[in-house]
């Protein structure tokens, strides 16, 4: 289906095409970069097979074709019952992610947008309640969201995607200003739950590999919007960082430098 995909949809496979040239242009010949776009089709495909089939895996298989390093960072942050923010992007099967700690015993919630079709969404849907999940929809009261936290729970986050729906900051994405939402610092300042940078990614025998990061240091200086910008800067770079050593397991259809820092200002 990825590979199919990669033919068919024109558009995406030229964004991604682009977006990788923006990344790795200056490490990467055209040969190299078209067989990358490529793998990031077969990915996608292998991706959403493997999460379609996720209400029907159990504990065993997954934890049989999942390892993890760094749970140490989760764990500790888990303990300390303020609620915790598990943040990634939209790197590998994030999805089984999710499953992964909520079937390992952890309370987890996540926020997830709303997909185009009703239909598709309920599937969704019930997917994560199937595994544990509570899912909390991107439009709920924030409320909800910081209810959650407080009650001891680990909010999951993809925070990697340039929406005009929430609210952005530009900061530095392989080297171009990138609108990035900072929604997770905000609830981090609110409710001192602490952020935990996280992500899967599909090894070459396709199994999985979850890699956790330190949790991300707030800013303190005093200038509240300097010090979201300075944290949210931190956790992209973490990010792109797991990105810049597993490039094919990003989502680069997605159009992450669409907006512009001028255009923003001017209003248009």
């Amino acid at each position: 289906m990825g590979k199919l995909a990669y033919f068919i949809i024109a558009d995406a496979r030229k964004r991604t095409q682009n977006n990788l040239k923006i990344a790795f242009g200056e490490e990467k010949d055209e040969r190299e970069l078209k067989k990358l776009a490529r793998l990031v089709f077969e990915n996608v495909g292998k991706n959403v097979a493997d999460a379609v089939r996720l209400k029907n895996m159990k504990w065993e298989k997954i934890e049989g074709i999942t390892k993890i390093e760094g749970l140490e960072y989760f764990d500790n942050a888990y303990k300390m019952g303020k609620g915790v923010i598990p943040l990634t992007g939209h790197i590998g099967n994030f999805e089984l992610l999710a499953a992964y700690f909520s079937l390992k015993g952890y309370k987890l919630s996540v926020i997830g947008r709303e997909l185009y079709d009703p239909r598709l969404d309920a599937l969704l849907v019930k997917s994560r309640e199937s595994v544990g999940l509570e899912n909390i929809p991107s439009s709920a009261s924030v409320k909800q969201v910081i209810k959650a936290l407080r009650s001891g729970r680990a909010l999951g986050v993809l925070a990697d995607q340039d929406s005009s729906k929430v609210r952005g900051v530009f900061v530095d994405f392989f080297g171009r200003p990138a609108r990035t939402p900072v929604g997770p610092v905000l609830l981090a300042y609110k409710t001192q739950s602490p952020i935990v940078p996280m992500a899967i990614v599909r090894e070459k025998d396709d199994k999985y590999k979850i890699i956790v990061k330190e949790p991300i240091e707030l800013a303190t200086s005093g200038d509240k919007e300097k010090d979201i910008i300075e944290t949210t800067q931190k956790y992209t770079k973490v990010l792109e960082s797991i990105i810049r050593d597993y490039p094919s397991q990003w989502l680069w259809m997605h159009d992450r430098w669409k907006s512009k820092p001028d255009l923003i200002r001017s209003g248009k």
